[in-house]
């Protein structure tokens, strides 16, 4: 067998498992092409990170909601699903952030369960590096918060007392500080905004680029 069939044949198993998984259909020959194979590899690269980022999701959903010990699923099972999960220090904080949140009672109010699991999923689906350092991964629960759908005022101060919570378990800290309290509650009062949002994505990528050419 030649290297590409034997390719070709792995992307057709693995292709068949992944149907196993979501319930859909696969191809049922294998890629004839390089052109193919590269095609038929990229779906299934998105495919797997769409079902990975739905299955986190539910998972969180699982554990916030759920009386505390009382979850279906396990802090292994979520943190096997993290980028974290091969990198021994990264792992210990998701680690962390999903057993103090396994422990806590459940989260009755709708809107602040969906604001505290955005905090968390922001932890479980970040990259190592972001995970280990304190100022970044702070910045990403903060981000994500932002994102989410903005609370009732009756319940906004609920929600940004947890997420300070999770994010002060996340970096090791007993508390957080006042201004990343009041950062946290900007967060949760700022309704998202996906246009400006890619706008500043693009900004940060060039601005960094540009300090870079300068040396800094």
């Amino acid at each position: 067998m030649s290297r590409f069939d034997n390719l070709a044949a792995r992307l057709l198993a693995v292709e068949a498992k992944l149907a196993a998984l979501t319930g859909t259909t696969t191809n049922t020959e294998p890629a004839v092409s390089i052109d193919e194979l590269d095609t038929r590899l990229t779906l299934v690269e998105i495919t797997v990170d769409q079902f990975v980022a739905e299955k986190t999701q539910e998972h969180i959903q699982a554990i916030v909601s759920a009386p505390a010990d009382a979850a279906s699923v396990t802090v292994e099972q979520v943190v096997a699903l993290s980028p974290s999960a091969e990198v021994p220090e990264a792992a210990a904080v998701v680690e962390d952030v999903i057993i103090a949140q396994h422990e806590a009672d459940a989260i009755e109010d709708t809107e602040v369960a969906q604001i505290v699991a955005a905090a968390v999923a922001a932890v479980v689906q970040a990259e190592p590096e972001v995970v280990a350092d304190p100022e970044a991964i702070t910045a990403a629960i903060v981000e994500a918060v932002a994102d989410a759908p903005v609370p009732t005022p009756e319940v906004a101060e609920q929600a940004a007392a947890a997420v300070a919570e999770i994010i002060a378990v996340a970096t090791g800290n007993d508390e957080v500080s006042p201004e990343i309290k009041q950062e946290i509650v900007d967060a949760v009062a700022t309704a998202a905004d996906p246009e400006l949002d890619a706008v500043e994505g693009r900004l940060e990528v060039v601005e960094a680029k540009v300090d870079s050419l300068l040396g800094k």
